[in-house]
């Protein structure tokens, strides 16, 4: 070490820079590497030298000084050779900018070091991007217990709130990398309406679950049998023209009606906050079991039920292939409570025809109107006003003069849709998708936005929470994040 020569004053601003291994100096760069060098000579350093920790800290005195005064109108002896010399080996240099005020940054006679501009403001920097991989699993949720069926409650574990770990701050894009579903719900279940019809006056009510169109057949041929009163009716199905049959097997009874649809028991729990459905309550025409079975009927003019009769001996036929598969879709909606996102949801189809004039006040575009008359606490004049909307809607909404149709559903946060591909014969393993070909479910953001706490919710087709009886689930998701 004794042949080095140390005197800072024999070293010009470009030797010291050449020492420190930087081409394109800033404050940063320059005070970073040398304090590096001096933390390695220092005593308690990998090779203690105080005559380097001396020479290191005087050579970034020294660059930093040059640093913070390159504004003065002063300009150090070494940069005093004529601008047309300085010009021309800017110009070979190769740089994009040739402005002279670009070369007057540092020379030694022989070479141009450019200092670089400042990466945020410049427009066509090269963003630095880092990636980060976020997983949502619901067994980490705040509140798993007490297990509930009620999808209102704070531990049902398709809707809930979350914070990450660490937040993300300048993100630009989030997109989906996998997902893993127990495929645990059921196709058929009270809370969607589908499980019942009245035959005889009496409800016939299959179990929760998910069958075959066989299973369902004898299913319900089983628990006709149990009651006399509905100890007459044959379901039967045949797979030949892939149609489901009722049959009044009494050649001595009168006409028995079968009541797949009853208007007046329509229910929305979703809104109205109810998380149960009552005897012969559903959703809507197309959600019921008979729906399902195939018997797609236009509902009575006058009461907006569906129904048939079936004479003794008579068999009736279902106009359609009976659906058993269940739900053929899910919804993913991530609220990152941002209003950067340039995703705008899940959009559907609605009524195309034309809509009620009549302005709604906010109490009645809060929440469906059965729920508030069943309230019973309304004034006079809502009562008014809400009957009259209704009144208004009804010829607007169906032909018949009945709302009874289940509306698609639709998503402000909606971030993916899962196609729900070949479950009957995937049960009972989990559903499980990843990799590149999920990225198509991306969301971008307007500009860098902070995310840390976002809400989950998976919907059915229908737009009702998915019970997946406890069972945890989840997805990833990769957010790129911008540096610079």
């Amino acid at each position: 070490m004794d042949d080095i020569n140390t005197d800072i004053d024999s070293y010009s601003i470009i030797d010291i820079l050449s020492i420190l291994n930087i081409i394109y100096p800033t404050t940063t760069n320059v005070s970073q590497r040398a304090d590096d060098l001096i933390s390695r000579y220092l005593p308690t350093g990998a090779n203690p030298n105080p005559v380097l920790v001396t020479f290191f800290t005087a050579a970034k005195n020294k660059v930093m000084d040059y640093l913070n005064n390159m504004d003065d109108p002063v300009e150090p002896e070494y940069l005093t050779e004529r601008t047309e010399s300085i010009q021309q080996t800017w110009e070979n240099s190769g740089y994009k900018d040739k402005s002279i005020d670009a070369t007057r940054i540092f020379t030694d006679r022989s070479h141009v070091v450019y200092k670089p501009e400042d990466p945020i403001n410049k427009p066509d920097v090269t963003p630095v991007i880092s990636t980060h991989i976020v997983n949502i699993d619901s067994q980490y949720r705040t509140n798993i217990l007490p297990y509930s069926e009620n999808p209102l409650s704070n531990s049902y574990n398709t809707n809930f709130t979350f914070n990450l770990t660490n937040p993300i701050t300048k993100a630009i894009s989030a997109k989906l990398y996998s997902y893993q579903i127990p495929t645990s719900w059921y196709a058929f279940n009270a809370r969607s309406g589908n499980t019942f019809f009245m035959y005889n006056g009496i409800i016939i009510t299959i179990p929760d679950g998910n069958y075959t169109v066989q299973s369902l057949v004898a299913e319900l041929n089983a628990i006709a049998a149990q009651n006399i009163a509905t100890s007459d009716l044959v379901v039967s199905f045949n797979p030949v023209d892939n149609r489901i049959s009722f049959k009044n097997n009494n050649l001595l009874s009168d006409n028995i009606t079968v009541v797949f649809f009853i208007q007046g028991n329509v229910i929305n729990y979703n809104n109205c906050g109810s998380t149960s459905l009552t005897q012969f309550q559903t959703l809507g025409i197309n959600s019921t079991l008979g729906w399902l079975m195939g018997f797609h009927l236009t509902a009575d003019t006058t009461t907006g039920d569906v129904s048939i009769t079936l004479a003794p001996g008579e068999t009736i036929k279902g106009n359609v292939a009976p659906d058993t598969y269940g739900p053929k879709y899910f919804i993913l909606s991530l609220e990152d409570y941002s209003n950067q996102r340039l995703s705008s949801g899940l959009y559907n189809i609605t009524n195309t025809t034309n809509i009620a004039t009549i302005s709604i006040p906010d109490f009645y575009k809060t929440t469906a109107v059965a729920c508030k008359l069943r309230e019973g606490q309304l004034t006079q004049s809502q009562l008014y006003t809400i009957n009259a909307v209704t009144e208004s809607s009804k010829p607007n909404n169906t032909a018949t003069g009945f709302n009874s149709k289940l509306n698609g559903p639709s998503s402000g946060s909606a971030f993916a849709i899962i196609p729900l591909q070949d479950i009957t014969n995937l049960r009972p393993t989990p559903y499980v998708k990843f990799g590149a070909d999920l990225a198509v479910h991306k969301r971008n953001y307007l500009s860098p936005t902070y995310l840390d706490r976002f809400t989950v919710r998976l919907t059915d087709d229908k737009g009702n929470l998915v019970d997946l009886h406890d069972n945890d689930w989840s997805f990833s998701m990769i957010v790129e994040e911008r540096l610079n």
